[in-house]
C-alpha cells in the first residue's frame, strides 16, 4: 500500500510540476502530460516486471543458490544500512513473494534449513532482480520523443530507481542475517547428530 501511494502522489507531483512550469514550452495540454506521466510509470512497473520474468526464469540456478554470498551486505554496507535507519522502514517494503509462492516478510520457519535455505535463494533473486530494475527503468526515457526525457521518463524513472533501490538494501541487510542463522541451524543439528 505504501508504494502505491508513494507512486500515486510521485504521478501527481510530476504532472504538477510539468504542467505548470513546461508545458506551454512545448504546447501541450494538461491532459496529453497526465497520460504521458501515467504511461511513463506503466512502463516503469513493466520494465521491472520484465527483468523479474528473465531473473528467474532465464538465468541458470547455479547463480543464485546458498553459497553465493555476494547477495550479502559487506560490513561496511551495514553499517551504512545502520547509519540510514534500515531497522526502522525495512518492513514497510512491500514483499512479491506471491509471485513465486514463497513470502519473504517474515521468516516463518526460523529452526528449518531447508526452509532458510529456500529464503536465502529467493532473496538472492529479488537482490538481482531490484538492482538491475534501478538501472533498466531508465529505458522509459526512449519511450516518448527524446524532447520530453526529463519531463516524464528521467522523474518516473528516478521514483522507480528509489523504489527498487530500498528493497535491495532491505534483501542485502535480510541476507547475512539468514546466513548467520543458516550456520547457527547446521551446527546444532550437528551438535545433536553426534549425542544421538
Amino acid at each position: 500500500m505504501l508504494y502505491l501511494i508513494v507512486i500515486l502522489l510521485s504521478m501527481v507531483l510530476i504532472s504538477i510540476i510539468d504542467c505548470t512550469i513546461f508545458a506551454h514550452i512545448y504546447n501541450l495540454s494538461v491532459a496529453y502530460v497526465i497520460i504521458a506521466v501515467a504511461v511513463s510509470t506503466i512502463i516503469e512497473i513493466l520494465l521491472s516486471g520484465l527483468v523479474a520474468f528473465i531473473v528467474r526464469w532465464c538465468l541458470p540456478k547455479r547463480w543464485f543458490q546458498i553459497n553465493k554470498k555476494f547477495f550479502s551486505a559487506t560490513k561496511k554496507e551495514k553499517i551504512f544500512y545502520d547509519k540510514i535507519c534500515i531497522k526502522k522502514w525495512k518492513d514497510k517494503i512491500p514483499e512479491l513473494g506471491s509471485f513465486t509462492s514463497f513470502h519473504k516478510d517474515k521468516v516463518r520457519e526460523p529452526n528449518n534449513n531447508e526452509y532458510v535455505e529456500r529464503y536465502i535463494i529467493e532473496a538472492n533473486y529479488g537482490v538481482l532482480i531490484h538492482f538491475i530494475s534501478v538501472f533498466v527503468g531508465f529505458a522509459v526515457i526512449f519511450f516518448y520523443p527524446l524532447k520530453f526525457w526529463y519531463m516524464f521518463g528521467l522523474p518516473v524513472a528516478i521514483v522507480g530507481a528509489i523504489l527498487n533501490l530500498l528493497p535491495t538494501f532491505t534483501l542485502r541487510y535480510n541476507l547475512t542475517k539468514l546466513h548467520v542463522l543458516y550456520k547457527f541451524n547446521a551446527k546444532r543439528k550437528s551438535v545433536n547428530d553426534k549425542s544421538s
